[in-house]
């Protein structure tokens, strides 16, 4: 595990990170032709760290977790565009939407849950589970729902999902299978590194992304503002309709659900649909990076002034 310390300046280099892409002129074309391969990275490194669990706490066939998953990727998509078609949104709107909505979990969704001290466990089955899932998503509702509009090209789609899902999948499944041989002093060092390696490429991948979306700010203001009040509007829609309909499993596991419906792990959809994506979804998913990037130091923030107010309420002994 990190350090409080660690844990804190890694809160702040995220904040940091995003205000330089889009302040710092040249930085995200840089560090553009890096994102795919810190994108890859990122995922094997998140993984990592839940080698020594067993098979059942990570890969999970609990009824509660497919029940959140369904909801997160089948539900919740299907209900947006349906509300786009009742309120007549532009089409290309209603992709971005749907790019958001079939979007699997957070890597970072399992840290929010512990930080709000709610279901940490369940929140990483889920964030690993829609994550393997949500190519199906995506060709559902991008190839059967939205035909009209876009196709996918079932070729490099499976292509892509082979190489940053198969790919992380199978070399987790390798190392689930010999760490337990390893000495525990080289495992924790393997575990702290890739926590490390994750948090620097992270800041990769989100130096390297946001570029449309840092022309889109200086050259249509207004259009930067919609998208980002559509990505903040969505996430935070979601998280709270799925606090509602799932509050009668207990406020614990309705928060969680909530947690790992509201934080949507974009960047990897767009790669995933790079093959149709155009210009406008660059801009779109350079924009949702905001919150992304931004949510870990809020949280926090809040979670310190919190814990400082009960401390200054607590009794003296």
């Amino acid at each position: 595990m990190l350090s409080q310390r660690e844990r804190t300046i890694a809160c702040w280099m995220l904040a940091c990170t995003i205000l330089a892409g889009f302040t710092v002129p040249g930085l995200s074309e840089k560090m553009a032709p890096f994102t795919s391969p810190s994108l890859l990275i990122l995922i094997i490194m998140s993984l990592l760290p839940m080698g020594r669990m067993e098979g059942e706490e990570v890969f999970s066939l609990d009824a509660k977790v497919w029940q959140i998953v369904l909801w997160q990727l089948l539900v919740l998509p299907a209900l947006i565009v349906s509300a786009a078609h009742l309120a007549r949104i532009d089409g290309n709107i209603t992709l971005l939407l749907v790019t958001t909505a079939s979007a699997g979990s957070l890597f970072a969704s399992p840290t929010f849950a512990e930080l709000l001290q709610v279901n940490k466990q369940k929140a990483l089955q889920c964030m690993v589970l829609s994550t393997f899932l949500m190519p199906v998503s995506y060709f559902i509702f991008f190839t059967l729902v939205l035909h009209a509009d876009v196709q996918i090209d079932v070729t490099e789609f499976i292509g892509r999902c082979m190489h940053f899902l198969v790919l992380p999948l199978g070399l987790f499944l390798v190392y689930m299978g010999v760490v337990h041989k390893l000495p525990v002093r080289v495992v924790n060092s393997i575990e702290s590194a890739s926590r490390r390696t994750t948090i620097a490429a992270l800041v990769i991948f989100g130096l390297g992304i946001v570029g449309p979306a840092r022309d889109l700010l200086w050259n249509e203001p207004q259009r930067f503002a919609l998208y980002l009040v559509i990505v903040t509007l969505l996430g935070a829609g979601m998280a709270y309709l799925t606090a509602v309909v799932m509050f009668r499993q207990g406020i614990n596991d309705s928060l969680t659900a909530s947690i790992v419906s509201g934080f949507r792990n974009v960047g990897l959809g767009f790669v995933l649909l790079s093959g149709m994506a155009d210009h406008s979804t660059s801009e779109y998913v350079g924009v949702s990076q905001i919150p992304i990037f931004l949510a870990p130091l809020v949280f926090s923030l809040l979670l310190g002034r919190q814990s400082s107010a009960t401390t200054r309420l607590a009794p003296a002994e």
